[in-house]
């Protein structure tokens, strides 16, 4: 018959106070950690759609003076999408085979809150575009995106050379 002693292992495996503990332990630890892992992968979502749009910009910049055509960027905030298309010499539109790169659809986590445009008009709902010319010129534009943390972000196009400036915060054309 074994005789138990203290500080020996028990061949039966663990009791319940040992689980019991163990799980208390990790469901602390989950609590601390969890809420800050939600908020790295929404920051990580609002990067890289940060980064979608000055890609966006920048290809559509480099097109248009490739081809000498003129390129639009167009997003669209009801469906929270962001298209680049070239325009077509017979019409205002955009020719048919001319969508390049395919659709962006923003995360739910980020949404686009407005684009301010070349004329000064906030657009809230709806399409907002911008074009970029042959001649290496940009429409400036405006674009504010918020994210699920309550992160706000200001893309500012700049007209000459399509540069992309990124500021923290919601901020209004006229004030930078």
């Amino acid at each position: 018959m074994p005789i138990s002693r203290a500080g020996a292992c028990n061949n039966h495996g663990f009791t319940m106070i040992e689980l019991a503990m163990v799980l208390l332990v990790i469901g602390i630890v989950s609590a601390v950690v969890m809420p800050r892992m939600g908020g790295v992968l929404d920051r990580q979502r609002m990067r890289r759609s940060i980064n979608v749009v000055r890609g966006t910009v920048r290809y559509a910049q480099a097109r248009a003076a490739l081809t000498k055509r003129i390129y639009r960027l167009t997003f669209d905030l009801d469906q929270q999408v962001m298209s680049v298309c070239r325009l077509s010499t017979e019409t205002e539109g955009c020719d048919e085979q001319s969508q390049e790169l395919r659709q962006y659809r923003f995360p739910e986590a980020v949404r686009i809150l407005d684009v301010v445009t070349v004329e000064g008009t906030k657009t809230h709902e709806g399409e907002a575009v911008t074009h970029f010319h042959p001649t290496g010129l940009a429409e400036p534009s405006t674009i504010h995106i918020a994210g699920s943390s309550k992160q706000q972000v200001t893309v500012m196009i700049e007209p000459l050379a399509g540069r992309v400036k990124v500021l923290d915060g919601y901020v209004d054309p006229e004030t930078s």
